[in-house]
């Protein structure tokens, strides 16, 4: 008899748990109860994707949609349900946002395969396409983000470098083989080269390709992409740093300065680094010190 009432127990649990439902599912049903009831309240009709997110793009005509590594801005703001803000880009401010696409997993990455160059497009995305379990800022655990996104543009590696030669003031750079696109600034025409082997301190400032220095109205800076800058001394040749950083130091002389576009190639190459993305084309001002 204890044997069947160990039994029978055991099915009644087995059946109880597996009718309980898993508590990250309990989340997702709602986040869809949720959004359906925001739609229905304003009587709206979104396309819905697989993974859950409700969506309207009203379309500018283009054609070209963004591959991986491509540069994509955009402006955007995002909010909750009941309206409550939670962050934007700027327009007034000539402030928006770049991503590469494709290279890591973000809240835009969804939103941003669905759209092309001018396109419009409101998004309700699901916890698990937005902050998940965490909370952000004032973003609670498990709440649906509503996202309006508009892209501005979007650009490949070429793109991207010739875009940097007008905001970094280029004027009939050399471009090597490898890519890097380089001009003096200051000239030294009695300085000594810099040649392999010599130890080298140099004078630099490194900055991301895309969003440079934003200024607000007042023209006080709201970001700036610089992701480095200071004093560095280094074996040319001993590969202490990256390719196209030395291929550049290599083509100047003590006392010069000289500013440089460099392709991801000669750069961090195609899975960056802590602060900088793959496939980034980056912008370095450099002043050679002394190379002995």
């Amino acid at each position: 008899m204890v044997k069947y009432l160990v039994l029978f127990f055991a099915l009644a649990f087995g059946i109880s748990s597996c009718s309980v439902e898993n508590p990250v599912e309990q989340e997702v049903a709602k986040n869809d109860a949720d959004i359906q009831n925001y739609l229905k309240q304003r009587s709206l009709s979104y396309q819905k994707t697989a993974e859950g997110m409700y969506y309207s793009i009203v379309s500018a005509g283009a054609t070209a949609v963004p591959a991986a590594t491509d540069l994509v801005t955009l402006h955007y703001k995002l909010s909750l349900l009941d309206g409550t803000f939670v962050d934007s880009t700027s327009k007034v401010a000539n402030q928006s946002k770049s991503i590469i696409y494709g290279v890591s997993q973000s809240l835009f990455t969804r939103p941003v395969s669905l759209m092309k160059v001018g396109d419009k497009g409101t998004f309700l995305l699901p916890s698990s396409l937005a902050f998940g379990a965490n909370t952000f800022g004032n973003v609670p655990a498990y709440a649906v983000i509503k996202a309006e996104v508009e892209v501005i543009s979007i650009k490949n590696q070429a793109d991207q470098i010739a875009s940097m030669q007008t905001t970094f003031g280029f004027t009939s750079p050399e471009k090597t083989t490898s890519g890097l696109v380089f001009q003096k600034t200051v000239e030294n025409p009695t300085g000594s080269a810099v040649v392999l082997g010599q130890t080298v301190k140099v004078n630099y400032v490194g900055r991301l390709g895309y969003g440079y220095i934003q200024t607000d109205a007042s023209n006080k800076v709201i970001y700036d992409s610089k992701f480095g800058s200071g004093t560095l001394t280094f074996n040319v040749g001993a590969g202490q740093l990256i390719a196209g950083f030395e291929e550049t130091v290599l083509k100047m002389k003590v006392g010069e300065k000289a500013k440089a576009i460099l392709p991801f190639t000669i750069a961090y190459g195609t899975a960056g680094n802590s602060t900088i993305p793959g496939y980034s084309p980056l912008y370095f001002e450099i002043e050679v010190v002394s190379a002995q």
